[in-house]
């Protein structure tokens, strides 16, 4: 159950993503735990699970980039469902190896995946995190793994396909994870 905030609502939160290799699920997964340790009651569901956005007082939405474009799954999910969301405060996060570098190509591009996204769904979030991803090595396909370990070594990035290799700034998303609650929890009225 979540804590009550100053008026005595109990603060409810949707989280939404989309994940292929695991890493969204994992980033997902840890936001979940911080909102509920600062108090608010959260449900977490995949973008296939098709959950309805009525009834909540904020929404978290996350996606990986493949491919250079975010999934059609959150895609068509925010399509489907952005007049449900009406004036409710929304958070979006993106998980990409772009985000793995603070270069300002890199950062350029990360910015360009979500004005993409936004000018694709009309989604308009108030809170925008970034985050870097992971090579999944050990989920990939053959193919994958080979087309994975040249853009790696490209980037000089890890290359041991036996492990592996994350890139995740976990106190970047628990900073997320406060601000989209403290952005949720002002909402609340």
């Amino acid at each position: 159950m979540g804590r009550e905030d100053d008026d005595g609502m109990t603060i409810k939160v949707l989280l939404v993503y989309h994940s292929d290799e695991g890493q969204t699920a994992k980033v997902a997964l840890h936001i979940g735990a911080r909102l509920r340790d600062l108090g608010a009651v959260v449900d977490i569901a995949t973008a296939e699970d098709e959950p309805s956005p009525e009834g909540y007082d904020g929404m978290i939405v996350g996606d990986s980039i493949h491919v250079g474009h975010h999934s059609r799954e959150l895609r068509r999910w925010l399509v489907r469902h952005r007049d449900d969301f009406g004036a409710m405060p929304v958070a979006l996060f993106q998980v990409s190896l772009t985000s793995a570098k603070d270069d300002d190509d890199s950062v350029h591009e990360a910015n360009r995946l979500v004005a993409e996204l936004l000018g694709e769904t009309g989604l308009d979030p108030d809170l925008v995190g970034l985050f870097a991803g992971a090579l999944a090595f050990t989920r990939y396909g053959w193919f994958k793994r080979r087309m994975m370990t040249r853009i790696a070594a490209a980037d000089g990035r890890d290359t041991d396909t036996s492990v592996d290799h994350e890139y995740t700034d976990w106190e970047a998303v628990d900073h997320f994870a406060d601000d989209a609650y403290s952005l949720i929890s002002g909402g609340v009225r």
